[in-house]
């Protein structure tokens, strides 16, 4: 590294970034005046201007311009050096680095970036901080905008790409938008080892050896109460108390004031050695990042690029809107320094473009074979260009999408006719729609015919054309050729074809939308895209061209998911490259059958002999037999070399809140009959051991030791000094104590029917937890039923209900960093919390559900849980308890992520703890649970063919094995801009984007993360219409790979994580927001934008022929419209979490009788939440269909009946986001806002 270089890391808790520096020694300062027409300003950083003092901000994502924090979710480590700290030794294994007197705090200085329009979106914190690199720069802490005297007048601090210096000439603010330009100055960083955990947390103690000597010492007020007669305490005299319980301060800084990120107690080469990294050298793959404290809160954009003022509507701007994108593109990369070239060493072979492979046909939904019409043939005019049916002034509708009067907020067809009586009175055909024909998937499809549609409207009214023959056609073939051309079919073959989004309304296809495969030559095995994605499937070759796009790069993965088959590996020897440790993998390149070449470093390897043999032929021959070759996903059965210890048994502490109210919510009787019932199925071996701990405003044990005829409750009341009273005898072996621990739960709801205690000491129980898992480790669970509110960690109600459906929440993020702290160091200890909220009233999830993200655990949330009057959330809790105590589980896992050289991840997204620069620390890991990161473009790729990523996850077993499981994934790299617009991702690309909007919205203000979504699709867009030659006035184009993301950003934006002037409680809020954050990618659209079905004429074409004979049907997908709905049909729609039936009022008899077993509409029970079993084609069809969809999550998801004309029928039409509501557009109206903004 040169001398005037400079590098500052920084790490946080689920978010890591990595910023760099300027050379030539000189720093720049942009602002603005309040004159928006004058050109950027430069002042040198090291001596500012007084009157405005500079501040660094990091730049989170890079050039483009999303919007999200960098540090905004904690989730980051320091990385260590190659000599780590003075460490103390620890009994378990582990080295707690000590304080590092070399640590200077960053400098407070910083560039600061001035955005053309508008007020910035970052650096908006309730004051500042000493020692923060993110310091509030306002001169009026109160003004909304920092540093500025007048509104107009704005700037925001951003970190910069190293070695590139800002060019004032291109620098020029104007009013014309310039997708090419680059706004970001750079920062110079700090280098230096990262403090210990103690240095950075006031308080935070490495954790103390949980043994208790029996030395008679003072004991606190202990009383006991014997679950069985004869049962006696052991006198005070004989017991034993640890005189240093944690720290566990009740307050603390702002959330604002505090960075999220922390150090690892655990020396971080530890846990490289644990994943087979044998040298404490940091990986050649990624740069050496060292991480801030937890008292900065970094505080900049979705996408930290340039910033755009949106336009002022009510519907989606602020007083302050923001950007999502950066200038310069969508990452900031970290600084490293070109690696050494090896000997063998070499660059990639020149790149080549293959010929896109056309997916396999499927066919279209047919709506002329079904004995119910589809509710699209009962629209009226509604379906014909948008030209003819809206109108300039963007008003909606009046009575929803038909002419005739309607009831009031129906907004449904009103005629009496069936459905196939009034589809459209216009000879002319739709505009778009359904056909019959078939489709290629992940390609539009071909126009209807007008004779087609024509037929289709009035059926018998045509004559059909000659079918087979000499002199005949197939008319399936006539109608998939019609409106093609040589033009727009090479277009769609190599994912340029462009669509209007203004004219095809109906945008969303028929069938699931299925990800695009990344295109490679030669053809290999890639990973499989539920596992493993990017938001773009051809990689830009320079940092420059994916700025241009204006794409956030990233991927997201599900490491854990539970595959059908698994290819697992027994060897003595497990291949991996010298340089970089990558495993090998299908993308290698044998140089001989002695040598192989990594496909990440490029370095030589030898091949050992053992490779050679094939175990699936038991032969010796080419290494490219291999299943580690045929296979891009692997698991290796790790040898000892890949452990720290021993494996530790499978443990499981029940953590139960016996509080009045959680006793009036009924809860326990249903928690302990289903655990009761899975007893026998939890995950582990014959070393399994259980423990039990409930509270109220005191801590009651369980004893459960042999030789005892009945468990013993032992009570511990002061929980300011808490201890175990008998700590050989709270975990003990399931299968010894199978019978106490039975007696136990069928005890349990009598003993507290009559609880009166309204206290909760939640954080003294978990910290009594942490004490009693310390030596072992495993998994902790928490059911809570309301606001902690007695002893360690009490809060209090920050929520205002007049609030709720403000532009600007509040107290989205922690109250304290008490459950933070405690997640450090339960994660240190392999230990992970994972939480069931069943609660009424407001819970503060944002600060209890800690303890959960920062140690991989889960947060599960059932709000209004009652098991009388709720029976929808107790079939719901049911279900996912059972899933939750059967799932598989690995335990003391760490996962890793490599990439290419010349890329680097800068941020990570998820519940974990990072530890270094690219490993998580997982003291649990679940099938249920995804992850992302954000890419960097550090190097030219220009001589690559691809890049590859490489996620392992070394983990034990619940039976005891060690095991490695290895996920590789190719991408082409291309140097077209069009190309790289063409590989888009759409799925992903918002996957990752709420993601960031969910850091935005904690770090920012949710105002600003909403105008940050929406900046998302102007700049998509904005790009891609530069890239045309010809343009049609007033269209809006897309490439057809990012047709659907104006969708799916206005369903964000609807959703109750991100919409406002909706009541939305900040629980519900939180709880959607830590989703977003956790889900796989699978799951998540699901969340963001349900699926609708229309169900009253299930058939079996297109059906899914399943091995047990079972037939699925496979209805289309309808888009979420009020206009779809049909008062003559049923349609289901799946929201992930629940099954919704909704039943129209004119729905025909047969239906009711042959699905629903009631003669008619009248007699559709309100409260009706299961199908019956009838003897029926069609109520076998539809239990199938149900049957299936719960099938494809992980929890349960209940399915309930909804009437139209039921109280329930809101809980329904919520979910149509594609309609107008009170504060948000319709899709359409969203669109020509759009248009509007990328026009100015």
């Amino acid at each position: 590294m040169k001398a005037d270089e400079t590098i500052r890391g920084d790490s946080q808790l689920g978010c890591h970034k990595v910023h760099q520096v300027l050379k030539n020694n000189t720093l720049y300062t942009m602002s603005q005046n309040p004159n928006l027409s004058q050109p950027f300003q430069y002042q040198n950083a090291y001596s500012p201007n007084p009157n405005q003092p500079p501040v660094a901000t990091p730049n989170p994502m890079g050039p483009p311009r999303f919007p999200f924090p960098p540090g905004s979710n904690p989730g980051v480590s320091p990385a260590r050096p190659p000599q780590p700290p003075p460490a103390q030794p620890s009994p378990y294994g582990y080295n707690y680095g000590g304080p590092d007197p070399g640590l200077k705090p960053p400098p407070n200085q910083g560039p600061q970036f001035a955005s053309p329009k508008g007020p910035p979106f970052a650096n908006q914190q309730n004051g500042p901080y000493q020692g923060s690199p993110f310091q509030d720069t306002r001169p009026n802490p109160a003004s909304p905008f920092p540093n500025s005297e007048q509104n107009g007048n704005s700037s925001l601090q951003v970190n910069g790409i190293a070695g590139r210096s800002p060019n004032p000439n291109e620098m020029a603010a104007t009013s014309q938008w310039n997708p090419n330009q680059q706004r970001f100055p750079v920062s110079p960083l700090q280098k230096g080892p990262p403090p210990p955990m103690s240095n950075q947390v006031s308080g935070l103690q490495p954790p103390v050896p949980q043994s208790l000597p029996l030395d008679g010492s003072a004991v606190p007020k202990m009383s006991q109460v014997p679950l069985a007669s004869g049962h006696q305490m052991p006198s005070k005299g004989n017991q034993v108390v640890n005189s240093s319980p944690l720290v566990t301060p009740g307050t603390s800084q702002p959330p604002s004031a505090r960075s999220s990120r922390n150090p690892s107690p655990i020396s971080s080469h530890r846990y490289d050695y644990m994943e087979g990294q044998f040298s404490n050298k940091p990986s050649p793959t990624s740069s050496t990042q060292n991480l801030p404290s937890l008292a900065t809160t970094p505080n900049s954009g979705l996408f930290p690029q340039n910033q755009r003022n949106v336009a002022n509507s009510q519907q989606f701007t602020s007083p302050q809107p923001s950007s999502l994108y950066p200038p310069g593109g969508p990452q900031f990369p970290p600084n490293s320094s070109p690696m050494t070239p090896q000997p063998g060493m070499g660059p990639a072979g020149p790149h080549s473009a293959p010929m896109r492979q056309r997916y396999p046909q499927q066919v279209g939904y047919n709506q002329q074979n079904s004995p119910y019409a589809s509710p699209i043939m009962s629209q009226p005019n509604s379906m014909q260009p948008p030209a003819a049916g809206y109108s300039n002034s963007l008003q909606p509708p009046s009575s929803g999408y038909n002419s005739s009067p309607l009831p009031p907020n129906s907004g449904y067809n009103s005629s009496p006719l069936p459905p196939t009586s009034g589809y459209n009175s216009s000879p002319l055909p739709p505009s778009s729609g359904y056909n019959g024909s078939p489709r290629v998937p992940g390609y539009p499809e071909s126009p209807q015919p007008p004779y087609q549609a024509q037929q289709q409207q009035y059926p018998g009214s045509l004559p059909e054309g000659p079918v087979g023959g000499v002199s005949g056609y197939d008319p399936q073939l006539h109608a998939k050729m019609a409106g093609m051309s040589v033009h727009s079919s090479f277009s769609r073959l190599w994912g340029n074809d462009s669509i209007n989004l203004l004219q095809d309304r109906n945008i969303l296809p028929p069938l699931p939308i299925e990800p695009p495969k990344p295109v490679l030559t030669p053809e290999r095995p890639n990973c499989c895209p539920s596992i493993f994605r990017s938001t773009l499937t051809k990689v830009p070759d320079t940092s420059s061209l994916l700025s241009k796009s204006r794409l956030p790069f990233g991927i997201l993965i599900h490491p854990f998911k539970d595959a059908k088959s698994l290819s697992v590996i027994q060897c003595n020897t497990i291949v991996r490259c010298r340089n970089c440790r990558t495993y090998i993998n299908p993308f290698v390149s044998f140089v001989d059958q002695r040598r192989w070449k990594c496909n990440l470093c490029f370095r030589l390897n030898d091949l050992p002999e053992e490779f050679l043999y094939d175990p699936s032929s038991k032969s010796y021959g080419e290494p490219s037999r291999r299943p580690e070759i045929k296979n891009a996903t692997i698991e290796f059965i790790a040898p000892s070399d890949y452990m720290l210890r021993p494996p530790q048994p499978a443990v499981y502490l029940f953590l139960l809140d016996v509080s009045h109210g959680a006793i009036e919510t009924g809860y326990l009787r249903t928690f302990c009959q289903v655990l009761l019932e899975n007893l026998d199925n939890l995950p582990g071996d014959s070393r399994t051991r259980v423990g039990f701990i409930t509270f109220d405003g005191s801590i009651h044990f369980y004893n459960l030791g042999e030789g005892l005829s009945q468990p013993h409750m032992l009570i511990v009341s002061d929980i300011e000094d808490i201890f175990l009273p008998s700590p050989d005898n709270l975990l003990v072996n399931l299968h010894e104590s199978r019978q106490l621990i039975a007696d136990l739960l069928t005890d349990l709801p009598k003993r507290f029917s009559n609880s009166g205690d309204t206290n909760s000491c939640l954080g003294a129980a978990l910290q009594v937890a942490y004490k009693l898992m310390s030596p072992v480790g495993g998994r902790v669970t928490v059911v809570q039923t309301c606001l902690p509110n007695h002893g360690p960690g009490a809060l209090k109600n920050r929520e205002d209900p007049n609030q709720r459906s403000a532009k600007e929440v509040s107290n989205i993020g922690p109250a304290n960093d008490f459950y933070k702290k405690l997640a450090l160091d339960c994660s240190g200890q392999q230990v992970a919390v994972d939480l069931f909220m069943l609660c009424s009233q407001y819970a503060d999830i944002a600060t209890v559900s800690c303890i959960s993200k920062f140690s991989s655990g889960c947060v599960n949330y059932y709000p209004g849980y009652h098991h009388e009057l709720g029976k929808l959330q107790v079939s719901k809790f049911r279900g996912d308890l059972k899933r939750y105590l059967t799932r598989r589980i690995g335990f003391e896992a760490v996962m890793r992520i490599r990439c290419t050289r010349g890329l680097a991840i800068h941020t990570f997204h998820g519940n974990f703890f990072v530890r270094s620069t690219d490993l998580l620390s997982l003291p649990n890991v679940n099938p249920d649970t995804g992850y992302g990161m954000q890419i960097a473009i550090e190097e030219s790729l220009t001589d690559y063919h691809s890049v590859c990523f490489q996620a392992a996850v070394l983990y034990t077993s619940s039976s005891g094995e060690r095991r490695i499981r290895v996920h590789t994934l190719c991408l082409p790299v291309v140097s077209i801009l069009q190309d790289v617009l063409g590989g888009a991702d759409q799925e992903t690309v918002i996957g990752l984007v709420s993601k960031m909007a969910v850091d935005r919205s904690v770090t920012s203000s949710l105002s600003d993360a909403r105008d940050a979504l929406i900046n998302v699709c102007i700049d998509v867009l904005g790009v891609y219409k530069t890239t045309m030659t010809g343009q049609v006035a007033g269209a809006l184009m897309s490439p057809y790979s990012t047709r659907l993301i104006p969708l799916f950003i206005l369903a964000l934006l609807k959703h109750m994580a991100f919409r406002t002037g909706v009541s939305t409680k900040l629980d519900d809020r939180v709880y959607a927001m830590e989703r977003m954050k956790a889900l796989p990618l699978q799951y998540l659209m699901k969340y963001i934008y349900p699926t609708l079905y229309p169900v009253h004429a299930l058939d079996d074409k297109n059906a899914i022929h399943q091995d047990d004979d079972a037939i699925i049907p496979q209805p289309v997908i309808l888009q979420l419209s009020s206009e779809k709905i049909d008062r003559h049909g049923a349609y289901i729609l799946d929201t992930f979490d629940v099954l919704y039936l909704y039943v129209g009022r004119a729905v025909s008899d047969h239906f009711c009788t042959t699905v629903l077993d009631v003669p008619n509409f009248s007699a559709i029970p309100e409260d009706m939440t299961s199908l019956p079993d009838l003897p029926t084609p069609e109520s076998e069809r539809m239990r199938n269909f149900v049957s299936w969809l719960q099938d494809q999550r992980p929890y349960h998801s209940p399915i309930k009946i909804i009437r139209e004309d039921s109280s329930y029928r809101n809980m329904f039409l919520q979910y149509m986001l594609d309609d107008r509501t009170e504060s948000l557009f319709s899709y359409y109206e969203f669109l020509q806002h759009i248009r509007q903004q990328i026009s100015k």
